[in-house]
């Protein structure tokens, strides 16, 4: 994840963790009835996946804050 297209960076621990409360809470809620049907058309109510990438990135966040962050860099290995 580049830190550039991270939007909490720079904000302050407590605003993180508060954030980080609600889409904890909004992953449960997603889980726990993502989608529904009505008249017979389905609606899904959140993209998992988007809020997965949205924690991850506070999460982010708060190590930078408390001086953890690290970066990652993967490797692929092809070839004889």
């Amino acid at each position: 994840m580049a830190l550039i297209d991270n939007p909490f960076l720079g904000l302050d621990t407590t605003t993180l963790a508060t954030l980080k409360t609600k889409v904890l809470d909004a992953i449960q809620a997603c889980l726990m009835n993502q989608s529904y049907s009505l008249n017979g058309k389905s609606v899904n109510r959140a993209d998992l996946g988007a809020l997965n990438q949205t924690l991850g990135q506070i999460q982010w966040a708060i190590d930078d804050a408390n001086g953890g962050a690290v970066s990652q860099s993967f490797v692929s290995f092809n070839g004889n």
